[in-house]
């Protein structure tokens, strides 16, 4: 089923948080349309949606990083983002760093307040990143007598798609500063 190269390092060639964004996209339209199922596809979408944002907020946060401010690139290693799935962490991570090397990409007029609403909602709901990965805490041995969780796809929808909106031009800005100070790859290769 799997073809790894031979031994040694491998990668897997995917464009992860596209691919994520993407799936959701397509999920969510289909649960919106009746054509997938709320309970089947839609706890899908929303957990491909809860990664892609995660996914997103990594990358940015990464490639921010590559710049000390804004007329000099990193001059030594680029922190690594680390493993932790906590949103809220995510952003302020990254809206400080945005805040003390790029000001100018603050100042634009993103809609930054947008994607922080949209983070702790997402935080509120989903924490540890486990919510819609497992039916429950005891994996499907749990009986619930909670409430069901409502979930309104279509704005999911448009919410998901202006956060990836403002994530891309945040982190296509960060690459653009970058790029225009040196090729980040003198750093990282």
């Amino acid at each position: 089923m799997f073809y790894p190269p031979a031994p040694g390092k491998w990668k897997v060639d995917a464009l992860f948080p596209d691919g994520f964004f993407e799936s959701a996209t397509i999920l969510l339209k289909g649960v919106m349309s009746r054509s997938l199922h709320e309970s089947i596809e839609g706890v899908a979408a929303v957990f491909l949606c809860r990664h892609y944002l995660e996914l997103a907020l990594k990358y940015t946060l990464y490639h921010s990083r590559w710049l000390d401010d804004e007329t000099h690139n990193a001059d030594s290693d680029v922190e690594p983002v680390g493993k932790s799935h906590n949103l809220q962490e995510l952003w302020d991570k990254l809206n400080t760093e945005l805040q003390n090397r790029v000001p100018s990409i603050v100042a634009t007029g993103y809609d930054l307040d947008f994607v922080a609403k949209f983070v702790k909602e997402f935080h509120d709901v989903d924490e540890r990143n486990t919510r819609f990965r497992y039916p429950g805490e005891q994996l499907p041995v749990e009986l619930s007598t909670h409430e069901t969780l409502k979930t309104d796809f279509e704005t999911l929808l448009l919410n998901l798609k202006r956060a990836h909106d403002v994530l891309e031009l945040l982190d296509t800005r960060s690459e653009e500063h970058t790029s225009e100070l040196q090729s980040p790859c003198n750093l990282l290769c």
